[in-house]
């Protein structure tokens, strides 16, 4: 059997009572947020780091609790949420006393519930504790074996519920005995070592859109109904656009993880990439960190093999035929002859071709 922690993101339509303890709620994480954060930049700028922040923390929910009722209130799984929230943020800076608290601009626009007895799905009905019942939009009924948790999220003025669930009844794909290395791009996003080539997905109307969005900001006073209006458009646009990404990718990925067996790419190195100035927006946006993890954790779900190269494999300089090392390749090269055998190479159908070999050649 195989377990595997999966999330459905549905979307809900709360009554306007439901909506006002939902924001109660939110303001009052984003409170505590701010407590625990001011709390410890305050015994940071003393020298007084704690040793252990779980700890540390604890004491001051504690403290918090009982100074404010609307702390008090908040579900223990709800503020775990918002404490591995503040360390994960503390661990990420690399000056903690310069972190920013939330506030207008920058808000919680979420809170997590562990699943307990007062919390109750069947079908596409949600009994959600103190909040009442909601219908889920999700397209189908989700099958779970049990339920992990559920986070309300309230995104591009929409409000969603997104149930994690652990399900023991996924079916592992049909093998089909092919194995295939992928080289990742930006003409074309994928090229498989079979010599398929998929386009990145079409997001060219949304960033004309976007664009536009921008040029008009240009000519607005920042803070007037209009700019504000235009921001609206905008974050509603960015959404949409991030939903043609995400579509896509899933559809993608779980194409090429039901076709093979053994799937190999590169580990990539983006931080690195985006030195190059010259292609730094455009390997920025082609998101492909996501694609990687989405087909990833898809082969552990259905039973294939992920393989990684090193990303310091020399996947595109080598010849797929007679492996002979051509230096002198260059980013702008498309095709290339290989001067020992004379193979004429399509470069990144090639360089999928050597990350596979690599690949197996590794296991």
């Amino acid at each position: 059997m195989n377990y595997h922690p999966l999330t459905h993101k549905c979307r809900i339509y709360p009554k306007d009572k439901q909506i006002k303890q939902f924001e109660m709620t939110l303001d009052a994480c984003q409170f505590l947020y701010n407590e625990l954060l001011n709390q410890y930049k305050v015994d940071y700028k003393n020298n007084n780091i704690p040793y252990n922040l779980i700890n540390y923390f604890k004491k001051v929910i504690e403290q918090a609790k009982n100074n404010y009722s609307s702390i008090s209130k908040l579900n223990d799984s709800t503020i775990d949420d918002v404490l591995n929230n503040v360390i994960r943020a503390i661990r990420l800076s690399k000056d903690p006393y310069k972190l920013k608290a939330k506030d207008e601009k920058i808000r919680v626009h979420s809170f997590l519930l562990n699943n307990t007895k007062n919390i109750e799905l069947i079908g596409n009905i949600l009994h959600l504790d103190k909040y009442g019942k909601f219908k889920l939009h999700y397209g189908k009924t989700i099958e779970y074996n049990r339920v992990i948790s559920y986070k309300v999220l309230y995104q591009n003025k929409k409000w969603f519920i997104l149930i994690t669930i652990r399900s023991d009844n996924i079916k592992p794909f049909p093998k089909t005995g092919k194995k295939i290395g992928i080289d990742l791009g930006l003409k074309n996003l994928v090229v498989l070592s079979n010599g398929q080539k998929y386009d990145p997905p079409n997001i060219l109307y949304s960033n004309k859109k976007l664009s536009k969005f921008n040029r008009k900001l240009s000519s607005k006073s920042k803070g007037s109904r209009k700019y504000e209006d235009i921001i609206s458009k905008q974050n509603s646009e960015q959404f949409h656009r991030k939903n043609i990404i995400n579509d896509y990718f899933h559809k993608l990925s779980t194409k090429i993880v039901k076709e093979n067996d053994v799937i190999a790419m590169e580990s990539l190195d983006i931080q690195d990439m985006l030195k190059d100035k010259r292609y730094s927006k455009n390997i920025f946006q082609a998101n492909w960190h996501k694609l990687v993890y989405m087909i990833k954790y898809k082969c552990e779900l259905y039973g294939k093999i992920f393989i990684q190269v090193n990303t310091r494999f020399p996947s595109t300089k080598l010849c797929s035929k007679c492996g002979y090392k051509y230096d002198d390749i260059t980013i702008d090269v498309r095709t290339w002859e290989c001067p020992k055998c004379g193979e004429i190479h399509d470069r990144d159908v090639n360089a999928a071709k050597n990350i596979l070999r690599k690949a197996l050649l590794k296991n």
